[in-house]
Order: structure tokens, then sequence, then C-alpha cells
């Protein structure tokens, strides 16, 4: 059987061939970047695992280095993105094979294409379309938080008055973000909490806040460099407390199931959602969870049952004969602590769900 030839990469917009991606003089980071001469602007991941960063790196550049107009586009509506797979960056081309003269091919290519009417206009603030000033603020800011601010005011419980310092001046998102990956748990969850609410306000106003804030959320928990910690359960925060607006990202939490280090996090977000939102929740493949729970530990077994609780699902039923009786922890969004639970009880709890 004779190899596949590697192939040049073209332009997913238009069809031209590109250029190597090199440094550019712009010096937004150190990923390597490119423009194609229709207009996209493309970023390489040279690892394959980095495509938040790199997402933000394309973004950012194909405004010219406005970060605060790349915050304020929306997708699909403002900008396309496109990801080239198989990216081979040794020979400029895309060999169709993991193994390439022995080494494996990883990388990827960002390409990120602005909407016609704001490619003259990136990185001139003033002369923004409608769709971006819309999300211009109409009241004047609150104050910009540190870190250390939004930890105290976590630390002490003040958290309707850290919500609302976010919800008034939405630029205090990046650092309510920072503290999804506080090494208290407890501290962890209650970020979590007030993301959730912030998106409860901001969904209708700005969605595209929290559009963002959820794609950067799911990119930056595929990044092997980082940890998914309170990433994922508060991408289902923000899903619990929208209702259908942002129901789309459904999908993305449950192809983290796939990878058993990530199933800690993702049970706890979906099982808020199914509490919450649980029309949102059957967007998703729920029924894979079927096949997951007999493999499950007590602690992810307890989520499922909880998550089928809510949503008065009959179809885990048949799976009583796997359960492991046990005790765990689960936290407690109204009181804000973890509570104990028996395995057993809770299967119980379940079964009257089915049958009221």
């Amino acid at each position: 059987m004779k190899p596949k030839i590697p192939k040049p990469p073209l332009c997913p917009f238009c069809g031209q061939l590109i250029e190597r991606p090199r440094l550019l003089p712009i010096g937004l980071s150190e990923y390597e970047a490119g423009e194609c001469s229709c207009g996209a602007v493309y970023v390489c991941d040279p690892t394959g695992f980095s495509r938040g960063a790199v997402f933000l790196e394309a973004i950012v550049l194909a405004c010219k280095g406005d970060w605060n107009l790349a915050l304020d586009l929306i997708p699909d509506e403002d900008y396309r993105e496109i990801w080239l797979e198989n990216y081979d960056p040794e020979t400029h081309t895309i060999p169709g094979e993991p193994i390439f003269e022995g080494r494996k091919i990883r990388s990827a290519l960002c390409f990120i294409k602005l909407a016609e009417d704001l490619q003259e206009l990136s990185g001139n603030r003033h002369h923004k379309p409608q769709t971006l000033t819309q999300s211009k603020e109409t009241t004047t800011p609150s104050k910009r938080l540190t870190r250390n601010e939004a930890e105290e005011l976590l630390k002490k419980d003040q958290l309707q008055e850290l919500i609302e310092l976010v919800v008034s001046n939405p630029s205090n998102l990046q650092v309510l973000q920072k503290l999804l990956y506080h090494p208290d748990e407890a501290l962890r969850k209650k970020a979590i909490y007030c993301l959730g609410q912030v998106g409860k306000n901001l969904a209708n106003t700005k969605p595209h806040k929290i559009s963002e804030l959820l794609k950067k959320l799911i990119y930056a928990s595929t990044d092997s460099a980082s940890s998914p910690w309170g990433a994922l359960e508060a991408v289902g925060e923000l899903i619990a407390e929208t209702g259908e607006r942002f129901s789309i990202y459904v999908k993305n939490l449950f192809a983290f199931l796939k990878y058993p280090e990530y199933i800690p996090y993702v049970l706890p977000a979906l099982e808020r959602i199914a509490m919450k939102n649980p029309s949102a929740f059957k967007k998703g493949p729920f029924l894979r969870l079927l096949d997951l729970f007999p493999r499950l530990s007590s602690q992810e077994q307890a989520m499922v049952i909880r998550i089928f609780t809510w949503i008065r699902g009959k179809e885990l039923l048949s799976l009583k004969n796997t359960l492991r009786p046990e005790r765990v922890r689960i936290y407690d969004n109204e009181s804000f602590q973890f509570k104990e639970h028996y395995i057993n009880e809770l299967w119980s709890e379940y079964e009257r769900s089915c049958y009221e």
C-alpha cells in the first residue's frame, strides 16, 4: 500500500496556499502565525494541546493586537473560526497520517477570519459597527478587582458583593476565572457559584461575554499544561443558570467523558445542569452515562444517580446491581458545605423520583 503524499496546507476560507507560520513583529507571544491574502489569520499550536491559548492569540492577532476589541467579538457573527488538524510544522504539510517520517503529527492551525465590515475596522475602536457598540457600558463601571481582593470577598462570604462588582464591570470576569484554580476546593466552589450568578445576570445584556468565557474555559480544560479543576464545573454552572441560551455547549462537556481523568470534574457540572436546567441537559448524549456507570467510583456513581434523579430518568434502574454501597461527600450549593450521603440512600431517592 502506497503511503499518502503530504498535502500543502490551504486556507479553509479561500482555498489558497498559505505561507509557513512565523514569529510576527507584533510580538503577541511565542506562537508562530501568518496571514492569508483573503484576510484570515492563522496561528500554529505546535503540541496540539494549547487550543485555548492559540485561539486567543489568533483572535487578538486578527484584531491587530487590540485585546479589548477581541473580547467584544461575537462568534459566528463577527468572526469565524476553523481548525486545520494534523499539520506538520517541519515540512509545512498535512501528511494525513498520525506518524510521518518517524514523527508523531500533533500540531494544528487555528484560522480566524473577521467579518468583512470588521476587517478594515479592527484596531480602530471608535469606528466599531453596531454589533460591537451594543456591548458598551451604559453606566459607569465599578472598580477593577485584583485577585487578592476577589479572594478576600470569597473568604468572607461576601458573594453578592463580588457578583455585583463583576456584573457592573465584566472585565473582572478574568479575575474571578483565575480563582477557579485556587488550591482550596471550598473557595473554588464559591467562585464557580459566583460565575453562574454573573452569567445569569449578563446572559441577556452581554451574551457575547458569557459565550467567550465558556469557550475559554472549555479550551483551557483541553490544555495539558493546566488543570481542569474548576473550569469544567464553571461551564456547567453557567449553562445551568442561563436557560437555553448556551445549551449548545452541553455537548462539549459530554465529550470530556471519553477521558477518565476529566470525569470527576464533568459529572458535577452535568449534575448542576440536570438539577437547574434539565431541558438543556437533555440536549446532550446523556445515555452515555449508562455505559460508564458500572466502572465509576462511588463518588462518581453518586453524581450520576443524582443526575437521573433530577431528570426522572428510568434508564438507570437496570444498573442497581452495579452500585458501590459506600458513603460519599457531595457539595451543597445552598449551604456552601460538603455533606455526607450513602449511595443506597441516594438510590432510594432516585427510585422514588421515577414513580412520583
